[in-house]
């Protein structure tokens, strides 16, 4: 069986823009609850404009959500498999030494 190697400064890289990735699902949330108050304060007026200040407040806001809470969950998998890559390989380095 062939031996592991993996990049550890790319691996952090993807850490990283998961991390990053779920920040900016954060600021879309807020942005898109900002345009909803708007809408909520006369933006768009009657059925329309509550319709869709309802959808960005329920639907769209949860499924950001959703989405976001994966991209955390991916960069805490990536980042806890580098930890024990490397733990792994100094353990075994440390074995062949003196």
């Amino acid at each position: 069986m062939p031996d592991v190697q993996m990049d550890y400064d790319l691996m952090e890289d993807m850490a990283r823009l998961f991390r990053e990735g779920s920040q900016h699902l954060e600021d879309l949330k807020r942005a898109m609850q900002n345009i909803a108050g708007r809408l909520e304060d006369g933006a768009l007026l009657g059925r329309g404009g509550d319709a869709l200040a309802q959808a960005i407040r329920g639907n769209l806001n949860a499924r950001i959500g959703a989405l976001q809470d994966k991209l955390d969950e991916l960069g805490m998998d990536v980042y806890g498999a580098l930890v024990d890559l490397r733990d792994g390989d100094t353990e075994a380095a440390s074995r062949f030494k003196g």
